[in-house]
């Protein structure tokens, strides 16, 4: 049986698992389709010649809950959709919330009961056209959140999913889908549990957000991606009219990561914010562009990305900033800074400016990467702090105003746990 044969009745097979209907079925074979069509992708600073695109079995069963799961679970008091090896275990939401019209459930249900509004939605922004990985995401993905917020309807609390993948063996293919009608305003917070190795596997994460005009989201994700595996990540919102889109993401690995966070601003007024935090160890890979595509007119952005290295990590940050012609009047910052605690890390630090439009408001970057200033070590040493201890008070005191965005306390909890975990090793 050849490779294409096997991984087609994969495609199948998650479909049949989750009882999909015809139209989704089509989409995924659509999809499996371009991505085997799709030549090897070749990245600046980034070798993915010897990653391989195994996918691994599909996990057909659910798994047990992981003990961190369940504790972190144990501090929730908002919604949240916990999924176990792609699986849907449990989705909590109040009646509340559903009765102002709020669909928060995992995406394979909403495919079946709100057809019409996911097949709409659905690879519209991050579609699998764009580029194998993500051709790869639309043919087999399995777990994931649809969350729907009617017109005007602003909710005072976050909406949260929980991905534990427990198998070494199999890639995982999360993907969820946002919603934000007209004045609406609502966060998602998206946080993944995953053991500490894997098998060379490939996986593809995916969040794709439309936030219609006026409406405000805030997404916010707590990466956990493990040695071994290969994940590439896309997180990318369609903005409208005087509509904000923000982005939150942290992660704390040592795996082999591409990712993408993009906000596309396409409506006149468009804002869009995203800040990133990422703590590398091990032999990490992490390969991460935060981008921001003006279109609409008076349209505002800004990119901050703060990261720290350990051990022999390797890191590449790029921010990119495109204003296209007709884009009178946008705004853009970026500030990107990177600090190599250990000597045998190292970091790429790239903004990049690409701009059609003579009209520009503003438009500028920062990107430092250096080692941490002994003299400061030094000044809080003769204070009697250890030096271990005065590493990690000089890196909390840059990534603290973006962990403090975070927008829960279990979120930042979990995040400065990591954070403190490897801090500290």
């Amino acid at each position: 049986m050849t490779e294409a044969n096997t991984v087609s009745l994969q495609v199948h097979s998650v479909s049949s698992t989750f009882k999909e209907p015809e139209w989704l079925l089509r989409l995924r074979e659509d999809a499996w389709r371009q991505f085997a069509e799709f030549p090897e992708p070749r990245l600046e600073k980034t070798n993915l010649a010897k990653r391989g695109w195994e996918t691994g079995a599909f996990v057909s069963q659910t798994a047990a809950i992981p003990d961190s799961v369940r504790t972190y679970l144990s501090g929730l008091n908002h919604p949240y959709a916990l999924f176990v090896d792609g699986h849907v275990v449990e989705v909590k939401i109040t009646e509340e919330l559903t009765r102002q019209g709020i669909v928060f459930t995992d995406i394979h249900s909403a495919a079946a009961s709100n057809g019409e509004l996911v097949k709409q939605h659905l690879a519209s922004v991050v579609k699998p056209s764009d580029n194998k990985w993500s051709a790869l995401s639309m043919a087999l993905f399995a777990g994931g959140a649809f969350l729907y917020v009617p017109r005007n309807v602003q909710s005072d609390v976050p909406f949260e999913v929980v991905h534990a993948f427990t198998s070494t063996a199999s890639g995982t293919y999360p993907r969820n889908l946002v919603v934000a009608d007209e004045l609406s305003d609502v966060r998602l917070i998206e946080v993944t549990f995953a053991p500490q190795e894997k098998e060379r596997v490939t996986s593809s994460h995916v969040t794709e957000v439309i936030a219609k005009s006026n409406s405000r989201v805030h997404v916010a994700a707590a990466d956990e991606f493990p040695k071994g595996s290969t994940q590439f990540v896309t997180r990318r919102a369609q903005v409208g009219k005087d509509a904000v889109v923000e982005w939150t993401v942290s992660d704390v690995s040592n795996g082999f990561t591409v990712e993408l966070v993009e906000d596309v601003l396409e409506g006149n007024g468009a804002r869009g914010q995203t800040r990133v935090i990422g703590l590398g160890y091990g032999r990490q890979h992490m390969d991460l562009t935060a981008s921001m595509v003006h279109k609409g007119r008076n349209t505002e952005s800004d990119i901050t990305m703060h990261g720290a290295l350990r051990e022999r990590a390797n890191t590449v940050f790029r921010s990119c900033t495109e204003i296209v012609k007709g884009a009178v009047g946008a705004g853009s910052e970026q500030h990107d800074r990177m600090i190599m605690i250990d000597g045998t890390a190292r970091a790429d630090a790239i903004p990049m400016l690409l701009i059609d439009e003579n009209d520009v408001n503003r438009c500028g970057h920062a990107a430092s990467v250096g080692k941490i200033d002994p003299n400061q070590i030094y000044y809080l040493m003769s204070r009697g702090i250890p030096q271990a201890q005065a590493t990690q008070m000089i890196i909390w005191g840059y990534l603290r105003d973006s962990v403090e965005a975070l927008p829960s306390a279990p979120l930042r909890d979990l995040v400065v746990a990591r954070l403190e975990r490897e801090l500290s090793r």
